[in-house]
This record gives structure tokens, sequence and C-alpha cells, in this order.
């Protein structure tokens, strides 16, 4: 197919006007209770009965006569004459005389002559009359009839977001089912590389995430999303999904196929069935954009990156929803916080995801591509098409994501499971970047990190070298504990030793991380005692130039066969059943920034990381020393 140029882009403020001139029309629908959580009311809702029906006790006791007990005390107890019972449910004509009681129970109706409740524990049987042993008022422990809801009194208003609270009070006034506007928008992912999650992962392909994210995001806004699923790159294919959807939807929304590429159809679609509205907007993230009207119904097409795809639903498609639905967004909340390293723009407008620590804001940005980004985000700050940069100090407004906590570190570094065991047992909430030792150095050096995760071998000392060597004076080298790092095989392997690598597949680790470092350290130590150059070695090597970014993912690769040998540490390749091969032992310690050296979160961590608790807890091929804890303030 013959590539398509973007149309002439947008900026966000004419997106936002070409969309809200769009309109969605809902459909009302008589939903049975059950069904109705999370949408939204369509009319105004008015009981047609008192809650409660009639004078009901509160409290399991007795009811009187509030006059006959006002001389009652523990030493003096007004003695009443008990006569019967009343459970809840139960309807009588009994009455109350003068210095009598009737027993009753929490839900029952009042008998007459009763205006109040004495609770049972403070009463007692004697003889088979009843001691009163504290006064009651009148109306005490009693609800009249109507007092939660009088009859013809509107309890829910239109509009209204239907939870478990309204929910609650439409069963409480009798109705079973209660008429909802409902915005029904079809979800579709396109994409020849797409696999539906749970099915087996093939190489070259990845699992649809948008389908499920953007559902919950429509979801969160208050419509009914319908996911259709995964239709291929096939204009036929595409075409013919878009008018199911299209007929069964109110709205339609799309992911990938939107770019000016040659695999990229949307925008060929939408012209030829309907009206182009707008194909790409300045902003990052989110630029491919296509939003088109088929049928009186809008089709918009989201880029296929998610964290483009959810971007562009916060800003532009949420407040659609919300419009067609009448009801009020959820109130955005803003702080003012600093920026905490130098953000660069590229010169449009931008929605730049960020995390928020002690009134510090720091890039969560992993490119568009990145499932993780929002989700490792606290909120967003905007910055405008004449920003280049934002340096350090500057204040700036951080729009909030909803329910998001509260990030107490920020670590960056190497992974490994003892750092997740400090989190686990220090109760707080530690933003964890697996970038591998050489990335924690430099968010560290960066002033990115509050703590950095390395293990990176020297000459000397473990770490001192590398942190010496960018300059770091800002930190202070906290020695943590010691590991177990070796090759990782299947069961069956015949590899024993370094000596059986040449000619096997290695699944290696990424470069900067502290494990490759140490495997090229064996490596050079292994060729000295050989004629070949560690270059000559290498290239014997298959996957040698590979990098796993993490352990477990060395594992998974090994596990499943896509390599016949990784190398890293025990605990992971004991998880999954794999043979481990112990090669050398290594230092992990932690990099601490200066600055917080003394708050709490720190100060927690650190009594943790030298607890006898955490020592017991750190899983086989991992272990505390007594250097663990030791503060190297001289680096």
């Amino acid at each position: 197919m013959e590539q398509k140029e973007f149309r002439e882009l947008k900026s966000s403020k004419e997106a936002h006007l070409i969309l809200q001139n769009i309109k969605i029309n809902p459909n009302l629908e008589l939903l049975p209770l059950e069904k109705a959580i999370g949408c939204v009311l369509a009319e105004d809702i008015c009981s047609e009965i008192d809650v409660p029906a009639f004078d009901r006790a509160v409290k399991d006791g007795f009811a009187v006569r509030a006059q006959d007990t006002y001389t009652a005390t523990e030493i003096e107890p007004v003695k009443l004459n008990k006569t019967v019972s009343i459970a809840a449910g139960y309807i009588s004509n009994l009455a109350v005389g003068s210095q009598e009681a009737i027993e009753i129970a929490t839900g029952a109706q009042i008998p007459d002559g009763s205006d109040a409740i004495v609770m049972v524990e403070h009463t007692t049987i004697e003889e088979g009359d009843l001691l009163i042993k504290r006064a009651v008022h009148v109306n005490e422990n009693i609800m009249r009839t109507g007092a939660d809801i009088m009859k013809g009194e509107r309890v829910l208003r239109r509009n209204m977001r239907l939870g478990s609270r309204e929910i609650g009070v439409l069963a409480s006034i009798g109705l079973s089912e209660v008429r909802v506007r409902k915005l029904k928008v079809g979800i579709i992912s396109t994409g020849d590389e797409l696999l539906r999650p749970g099915s087996d992962l093939e190489i070259g392909k990845i699992y649809d995430a948008n389908s499920y994210a953007i559902a919950a995001s429509v979801e969160e806004c208050g419509a009914h999303p319908v996911i259709y699923g995964i239709v291929k790159d096939n204009e036929r294919s595409m075409s013919d999904i878009i008018d199911r959807a299209l007929r069964e939807c109110n709205m339609v929304l799309t992911s990938g196929s939107t770019s000016a590429g040659v695999g990229d159809i949307m925008y060929k679609i939408i012209a030829d069935k309907g009206n182009t509205l707008l194909h790409g907007i300045s902003i990052k993230p989110g630029k491919p954009v296509v939003v088109g009207v088929i049928d009186n119904k809008p089709l918009i097409g989201l880029p296929g990156n998610p964290t483009s795809a959810l971007s562009i639903i916060n800003e532009f498609i949420a407040p659609m929803i919300y419009d067609s639905l009448e009801i009020a967004p959820p109130c955005r909340t803003k702080v003012k916080a600093i920026i905490g390293t130098g953000i660069k723009s590229e010169g449009r407008e931008e929605l730049f995801p960020v995390g928020l620590v002690r009134g510090r804001v720091y890039p969560a940005d992993k490119t568009s591509g990145a499932i993780t980004t929002l989700s490792e985000a606290d909120g967003i700050i905007e910055i405008s098409e004449e920003t280049e940069y934002l340096e350090p100090g500057k204040q700036v407004d951080v729009t909030l994501f909803g329910n998001v906590p509260l990030v107490d570190v920020i670590f960056v570094g190497g992974q490994c499971p003892g750092i997740d065991l400090l989190e686990d047992m220090t109760g707080m909430n530690i933003r964890m970047i697996n970038m591998g030792s050489s990335r924690g150095l430099s968010a560290m050096a960066s002033g990115i990190a509050d703590v950095a995760g390395i293990n990176l071998i020297g000459s000397d000392e473990y770490n001192l070298e590398a942190i010496k060597g960018l300059g770091i004076s800002n930190a202070f080298l906290v020695k943590g504990y010691r590991r177990e790092q070796g090759l990782i095989v299947r069961k069956e392997s015949t590899i024993k030793s370094l000596d059986d690598l040449p000619g096997k597949k290695l699944i290696n680790r990424n470069r900067g991380s502290g494990t490759r470092a140490l495997l090229d350290r064996l490596l050079e130590e292994m060729v000295e005692k050989r004629s070949i150059s560690k270059t000559e070695l290498v290239k014997t090597i298959p996957g040698y130039n590979s990098g796993s970014r993490t352990h477990r993912s060395v594992c998974e690769a090994v596990k499943c066969g896509k390599a016949e040998v990784g190398f890293g540490i025990r605990p992971f390749a004991e998880a999954r059943g794999l043979k481990f091969i112990p090669l050398a032992i290594e230092d992990f310690d932690l990099l601490i920034n200066k600055k917080i050296m003394g708050i709490p979160q720190i100060k927690n961590i650190l009594s943790v990381l030298t607890s006898k608790e955490f020592s017991m807890r750190l899983p086989s091929g991992t272990f505390t020393y007594n250097r663990t804890g030791e503060v190297i303030e001289n680096i």
C-alpha cells in the first residue's frame, strides 16, 4: 500500500474543540439492580415508601416507658414487670403499660405505649423481675418511621453514578430495577503481531494489552466497554469488524494502524465510510490519532503504543464520555512540586508522566511503547510546545492520577529479591526501577535516585572503583549483603563450567549491569590461561551480545529453550526449577543520597537491613555478613 503522510497536525486546543462538538447518544436501558453497578441514572429516584416503614428498635433490649426509668442507677435499679418478647419481623398488638417492659430484638417493631429501648447490657433479671440500671430518655434506641427516608423524598438524582451505596438505597426503597443511561464503546485492537493474553507467546509477537487497558479506562468513565478482540492488518477484515461494532455500539475505539506507515490503514477506512475530522495531534505522547464520524457515530483510531493510547483517552476521550453521559468528571487534584532533574522536551505540547517523591518530580517516561509508563507514574506535567528544557529546581503543577499511593523512596539499580524483601519488611512503597548497576550510579549522579542498588566488581573493593570513576560525591555507600552468581542451565544440561560455554547459546545480561561485568571478569581470567583473546573467545559463544534486563528474564529464556545457558543469581534459578552452577560470590550494596540519610524512610531501610529477621528471610544464595549495614562515607 502506498504510504500516506499525516494531514496537517491539529493543536491540542483544536483537537479538544473538534471532539467536544461530536455528539454521542447513549441508550436508555432498564437494568436489574445486580447489573446496574457503575451505570449512570437516567432519571431522579423518589421513594414511594417511608424507610423505615415503622418505628423500630436499633438495639437489643427492652421496650419501656422512659418516665418509668428516670430514677434508675447502678446502685438503686428500677424494677419493672417483664411480660413477653418481640422478635424482628414479628407483628403484634402488644402494648407496654405502666411499670412494664417487653423484651425486643434489633429491627423489631416498637409496641404501643413504649417510647424508649433500654439496652440489654444495662439490665439484669432477678426472680422474674427486670432490673433497670440506667435511665433512658424518650426515643432512645428507636428509629422512627421515615427517619431515614420519607415517602416522596428524592433519594438519588439523575446522572448519578451508581456505586454500592446507591444500589443499597435503591434496594431499601423496594426497587428491583432502575433506568440507566448506557454508553456502549466498541474496542478493537489491530495488528498482525498481537496475541490474546493467556495464549503461548510466539517469537515476534506481543500480548494485546490495549484492549484491556482501554476497556478499563472506558469503564472508569462510566461507559460500557465491548471488546471485539484482535483484527489483523487486513483492510477487509478491519472494515467488517468496524461495521459490526458501529451497529452494536454508540462509539468505537481502535488501537493501532493510525500512523502514516505502509501497514496503517485506519485513516483510509474512515475516509471511505464517513468523514475524517482530524488525523494527527501535535502532542506527545499520542500524535498518530485519527478521528472520524460514520453514520453519526464517532470512530476514533488510537495509537498502538499503550502509553500514547491511554494518554489520549485521559486527555480527549474521557471528557467526551463524561459529557455524553451528563456526569461531572472526577476532580483532578493538582499539587505544586519541584523538578528534581532536568527534563528535555521535543518542541510540541507534552503530557509528561512523572513520579512524585517527597515534593519533587522525576521523569517516569520509558517511551510511549511501554505499558508500565503510566502505571509507574504518579501524575503528569503539561509542557508547552515553546518549552525545550525544564531546569532542576523549577516549580511545576502536577496533575495527580486517582488512587495513587505516595512513594517513599526511589530505588534504581540491579534487580534482586533481597530488595523486594526490604520493601516488604519496611512496609514502604518503594518505586523500583530495575535498570542495572550502571544506570543506578547514573541516576544517583543526576539526583534522580534516593537509593541505588549496585554490584559492580572492581580491582579492590566491590563498587568503590565504579563510584569513584563517575566522581559521585553526593552519596554514602552502605554495605549490603552477598549473593552467589553462576551459570543457569536446564536440569538435563551437560554444561558444568565456563569451559563449556563455546558453542553454547548464551542469554547475557544487559550492558551496564553488575552481573554482566562479573561474567566479563570471569571470562578475562579464563582467557589468561589460554592462548586466545577475550574477543576471540566471545565470538565462539552465540548470544554473548544479547542483553536481558533482569535475572528473571534470563531464567525464562533458559527455561523455554531460547538459550542453553544464562548467568545470574541462585534464587531465580531455583525458583524456575533450573540447575545453578556457582562461580563467584559478590557484594550487593546500597548507594544512598547523603541528603536523605537522616529521614525516617532511610532509617527504616537500614534498620531492616541489619535485622536478624532480614538475614533469616533472605532466599538461598543471598546472605548477610559482618559488614552488612556498614556506612562508608569517604568515597
